[in-house]
């Protein structure tokens, strides 16, 4: 199969010299890439001192990606497992919480269950995604102890009218339609209006997910700087499919014994931002958002078992003081907070059986300074922050209260230097510490190994790296060490827990990540090669399960693939993955066989016609790979559990700009 793959792309390359030209521009693009995640300032990606990726919309487009994950999982250490990106080895459950997705620098991890959606995300108005590993914990607290993917959006064009429609059909009846339109209303006020519809039925037998999405935001230009303003909803329904045993997996992987449970999740989200230079010297910025979210969660007999209303505040606010032609100094201090209510009933009867509320906040201040010295460059780093819970469940049949409270405060730290050996090429060592104290979906799980109260964990990372441009070929590689001190974690099953309940608890002993990354791509007039490779050796070091492998990390994560343009307009694409085996998630012993392994291979071919419309198609795992990207142990059962993945999948897009 992989023979007849390299013929394919020997012949590919057949044409792969051609006009010197647009090797350069393409080699230029890379160099002139920039991110604005580390300092929410744009900062070029050879003088960041942490192994950045940057996705541009050119190659978005490109590469035929429908959504974000498919271009994500291409990025050297991360992983998609259990419906969440994981950053070099995070726990498969825990990565929504060790990982701060952003949008335009706003945290879409919401504080009541720290899960964000990539689909409400139309990946045809991504500008840009930068994905910095083990970075961003200065900026943007605990949350960011894995890393950061800020998705930055398109901004208004320059123009009266703007806008674009678009369909995507493919597998399991997905349908998808949008709808962008923009005006500039003035010479400075612009108006931008996104609409989504899509439905889909799921790979599980009886799942599907209907969802729609808009999007209205102004923008007004001021005099070095904009003021705007953004009103979201998210409103998804969707059915849990659940995982199944090993015998209803080789019998039926596609069964659901849960059909028939249904969510509802409903979100409206107010964002401000504000963005000036007050002075030569002096830059200004805040970002805000309010977000509502009402969820519920049905069962085939129609009893809403669960009911969660939320309400919540985030804040950013900081001050760019540049003290010399390129050194310059950022204060700056975030608050966020919460209000949960949830209500539970019995599945069986609908009758009422506790009622919660919390209170959880947390503020934060960081100082971060960044300093050039002839070649070299150095910043450093601080923060601290402090969070508070304050949770009250009643029991509604002895209508008895039971109150919980922790307040905590963390400190995080960051140094690095980078050495600029020529305008393209650099090398760098970092270092940072971060602790990160239990969030809300963590404190309000209602139990804790042992009775004990939570502790704050703590995870440093040393990372030694460099980025250089040769010829027409970009190189960037690092390596790393990850040390963990009370890693929090969850157990579904209460195997870990001692008291049969499922919670989440402090894993006992240190752990460590000792891991490489490499990237590159090499440019020729109509082929772009790519390769991405990422090992991670892990081990818990010390405690109860000292020398076992933590559980559900795969050591080896490669991915190889090709743009061909054999002529004007057209982009074929081909892209393998492999994800390897990994112990079963809470398989701390280590004492069944790893299970995982997979490799997919993605197809994809785009026409633009040059009038605005463009048409795209594509077959994702074209193999019919069978494989779970999830599977998890129960010691008490000694059983597995499987959360199949789809086999072989298609698609097919037609967008039209204007």
């Amino acid at each position: 199969m992989y023979k007849k793959m390299g013929a394919i792309a020997l012949v590919l390359s057949a044409g792969l010299y051609g006009s010197e030209n647009e090797v350069q521009k393409e080699i230029s693009v890379k160099l002139n890439e920039s991110t604005i995640t580390s300092e929410r300032y744009e900062i070029p990606v050879v003088e960041t001192a942490k192994n950045v990726t940057v996705i541009s919309a050119d190659t978005l487009e490109k590469r035929g990606y429908q959504d974000i994950e498919k271009a994500l999982v291409t990025v050297p250490g991360l992983s998609y497992s259990d419906g969440k990106i994981s950053i070099r080895g995070q726990v498969p459950s825990q990565a929504n919480k060790t990982s701060v997705i952003l949008i335009d620098g706003i945290p879409q991890n919401g504080l009541d269950n720290s899960s964000y959606d990539l689909d409400f995300i139309p990946i045809e108005q991504v500008e840009r995604i930068e994905v910095i590993p083990s970075g961003g914990a200065i900026m943007y607290g605990g949350r960011a102890t894995a890393g950061v993917i800020n998705i930055i959006t398109k901004g208004n064009e320059d123009k009266k009218y703007w806008g674009s429609v678009g369909y995507t059909g493919g597998s399991f009846n997905e349908r998808k339609y949008k709808l962008n339109a923009g005006t500039r209303i003035t010479g400075k006020l612009a108006l931008d209006i996104k609409y989504i519809n899509q439905d889909k039925e799921g790979y599980v037998d009886g799942t599907f997910r209907d969802a729609e999405f808009v999007d209205i935001g102004t923008e007004y230009d001021l005099e070095d700087g904009k003021i705007g303003f953004k009103y979201i909803r998210n409103d998804r329904k969707s059915n849990w499919a659940g995982g199944i045993n090993k015998k209803q997996y080789e019998e039926d992987r596609r069964q659901n014994p849960n059909e028939g449970r249904v969510s509802k999740d409903i979100q409206d989200k107010y964002i401000f931002n504000f963005d000036k230079k007050l002075t030569k010297d002096i830059d200004f910025k805040i970002d805000g958002e309010y977000r509502e979210r009402d969820y519920s969660y049905m069962y085939p007999n129609k009893i809403k078992t669960s009911l969660k209303n939320t309400e919540q505040l985030y804040t950013n606010s900081q001050i760019k003081y540049s003290y010399s032609d390129k050194n310059h100094l950022i204060l700056g201090g975030d608050y966020s907070e919460a209000n949960v209510e949830s209500d539970s009933h019995n599945s069986k009867t609908g009758k009422h059986t506790s009622h919660t509320e919390t209170d959880y906040s947390l503020v934060a201040g960081y100082l971060l300074n960044r300093y050039y010295y002839k070649d070299f460059i150095f910043t450093q780093g601080f923060r601290v922050e402090r969070s508070k819970f304050d949770n009250d469940k009643t029991d509604m049949a002895s209508k008895k209260t039971v109150n919980s409270e922790n307040a905590t405060t963390d400190n995080s730290y960051e140094l690095t230097a980078n050495y600029m050996f020529s305008e393209s090429t650099s090398g760098y060592l970092s270092f940072n510490r971060v602790s990160r104290s239990p969030n809300l979906t963590e404190y309000g799980s209602g139990e804790w190994k042992g009775g004990k109260d939570p502790e704050s964990q703590t995870v440093d990372t040393l990372e030694l790296g460099t980025k250089t441009l040769i010829g027409n070929v970009y190189i960037a590689g690092a390596i790393f060490y990850i040390g963990g001190d009370k890693e929090i974690v969850y157990d579904p099953s209460g195997d870990q827990t001692d008291d049969g309940y499922g919670s989440w608890y402090n894993m006992e002993g240190r752990t460590k990540r000792l891991g490489i990354e490499l990237s590159s791509e090499q440019y020729f007039s109509k082929l772009t090669t790519r390769q991405g490779f990422a090992y991670i050796d892990n081990e818990i070091t010390s405690g109860k399960y000292e020398g076992k492998e933590i559980p559900g990390i795969s050591k080896l994560i490669y991915s190889v693939g090709l743009t061909y343009e054999p002529i004007d307009r057209l982009s074929l694409n081909w892209e393998t993955l492999y994800h390897g085996k990994a112990y079963p998630c809470n398989n701390y012993e280590n004492n069944v066989e790893k299970v995982g392994s997979y490799t997919l291979t993605n197809v994809s071919a785009v026409y633009f016609f040059g009038n605005g419309v463009s048409l795209g198609a594509g077959v994702n795992n074209l193999f019919g790979e069978e494989y779970s990207d999830y599977v998890t142990w129960k010691k008490g059962s000694k059983s597995l559990t499987y959360y199949p993945s789809p086999e072989r999948t298609y698609y097919v897009n037609a967008e039209y700009k204007f």
